[in-house]
C-alpha cells in the first residue's frame, strides 16, 4: 500500500505520528549504521563467486611427499567470470597460482588481484590473466578481483595448505 492509497487525513495522522517518534524515541545512530551496512550487503551473492570444483576431495591432483607439499585444484565462478587456483602448501607456508578466465574480458580489464588471509592483505597486478602469490599464510584465505580500488568480485574462504 503506498500513500497514495490512504486519505488525506490518514496521511497527515501518519506525518505528525513520524515526528513525534524522532523526538520522543529516535533510531540509536548505530541502528541507522547498521541498517546501512545490511542494504550494502543486499547484492552481495551477486558478487560473491561460488566454489564449483575443489579437485582435492573429488580426485588427488598430485601425489607428492610432505617435503614437497600437497597441492590441490579449486575453481571459482560468478558469471562469465572464472578463477582457477592451484593452491600449495609447504610447511608453514602456502603458494598460490591463479588464473582470471573472463569471456567477456570487462571484469579482467584493468583488474589487480587481492589475497585476504587473517593476518595479511597482499595486491597483485593481473599479467596475462595469470598471478601468483608465495609465503601465504596457512589457514584460510580468498581472493578478490578489484578495480579502481573498487572490489569487482571475490571468492569465497578457502583452506591453504
Amino acid at each position: 500500500m503506498s500513500t497514495h492509497d490512504l486519505h488525506p487525513d490518514d496521511i497527515e495522522l501518519l506525518e505528525r505520528l513520524g515526528k513525534i517518534v524522532e523526538i520522543v524515541d529516535p533510531v540509536p545512530p548505530d541502528v541507522v549504521e547498521l541498517g546501512r551496512a545490511a542494504f550494502a550487503l543486499h547484492h552481495a551473492d551477486s558478487t560473491l563467486m561460488k566454489m564449483v570444483t575443489d579437485a582435492e576431495t573429488l580426485v588427488a591432483l598430485r601425489s607428492t611427499d610432505g617435503a614437497r607439499g600437497t597441492s590441490h585444484l579449486l575453481v571459482f565462478e560468478h558469471g562469465p567470470v572464472s578463477i582457477e587456483l592451484d593452491v600449495t602448501g609447504r610447511g608453514d607456508f602456502g603458494r598460490i597460482l591463479g588464473v582470471v578466465v573472463d569471456e567477456s574480458g570487462e571484469a579482467t580489464a584493468g583488474a589487480q588481484v587481492v589475497l585476504e588471509t587473517a593476518s595479511v592483505t597482499r595486491t597483485v597486478d593481473l599479467e596475462d590473466d595469470r598471478f601468483t602469490f608465495e609465503r601465504v599464510p596457512l589457514g584460510l584465505a580468498r581472493i578478490a578481483l578489484e578495480r579502481s580500488g573498487e572490489r569487482i568480485m571475490a571468492t569465497t574462504w578457502f583452506d591453504v595448505g
